[in-house]
């Protein structure tokens, strides 16, 4: 079944999913689109098919942040509701079962920067730029998301004074990942999406419950808890091919199901 989505474009082939912020001319998100952005993830997770997604943007830009007309004139009663549908749309990203790949084709401005936090990886183009400028129209930004990234101090100077990161400087501050030639950020996207969805579908998304679940926990908590994970996955097929695939020293076979 397609998706019927007007500005959160998505195609899928064999378990891997490209899923394009397409909305002209920036790529900025009102209402409509947070709320595709949330159904499109949700549903995603939810295929037992699926094996990884590759998120980026349309255009030159990933994504210009909040559409301002959404908040001129916005009373607290509205604003409260209006940020509850952005907070459902993070944590659908950041909870999608299966890891995401954010292709950062442009500027990360905004929710842009909070976006592309929440993906698992992060390539970014060399021309991209990342950025918390709310505050230079008397707003708050996504900070904490962007600060289990960059850290406390890089993230304050952001976000107190509004200016822009370039590529480099983000890949020194860890908030992204790779940084490529412009032509080169989907490719390279896509060519670890296919290393991902190689691997044991089960152990994937287990992975990534683990890595999500244990980041507030302790050291302790964390390891007993990545244990029972551990134990868990030994008990499916894709467990056992992998490990029959390693003594005969062929590439397992997961197969979609």
């Amino acid at each position: 079944m397609p998706y019927d989505n007007k500005f959160v474009k998505v195609t899928v082939d064999r378990g891997l999913a490209v899923v394009t912020l397409d909305r002209p001319p920036a790529n900025a998100v009102n209402l409509e689109v947070y709320d595709e952005l949330r159904r499109t993830f949700h549903r995603l997770g939810e295929d037992p098919q699926m094996r990884v997604a590759v998120f980026t943007g349309a255009g030159r830009v990933f994504c210009s942040g909040n559409d301002v007309n959404d908040f001129v004139d916005l009373e607290f009663d509205k604003a409260t509701e209006y940020l509850a549908h952005v907070r459902l749309t993070f944590n659908s990203l950041y909870d999608c079962p299966v890891p995401v790949i954010g292709a950062i084709n442009g500027a990360a401005v905004g929710t842009g920067i909070v976006l592309a936090s929440l993906c698992d990886v992060r390539i970014a183009s060399e021309k991209a730029v990342f950025a918390l400028p709310e505050i230079d129209v008397g707003v708050l930004g996504g900070s904490r998301h962007v600060m289990r990234l960059a850290g406390q101090g890089m993230t304050r100077s952001m976000m107190y004074t509004g200016r822009r990161v370039p590529a480099d400087e983000a890949l020194r501050a860890h908030i992204v990942d790779e940084v490529v030639a412009p032509e080169a950020v989907l490719p390279r996207a896509m060519e670890l999406a296919e290393q991902i969805a190689s691997k044991s579908p089960p152990a994937i998304r287990l992975a990534k419950q683990g890595l999500n679940r244990t980041e507030a926990m302790n050291l302790k908590e964390g390891y007993e808890f990545e244990c029972t994970l551990t134990a868990s996955v030994r008990r499916t097929d894709e467990a056992r091919e992998g490990a029959l695939a390693f003594l005969e020293k062929r590439q397992p076979s997961y197969a979609v199901r």
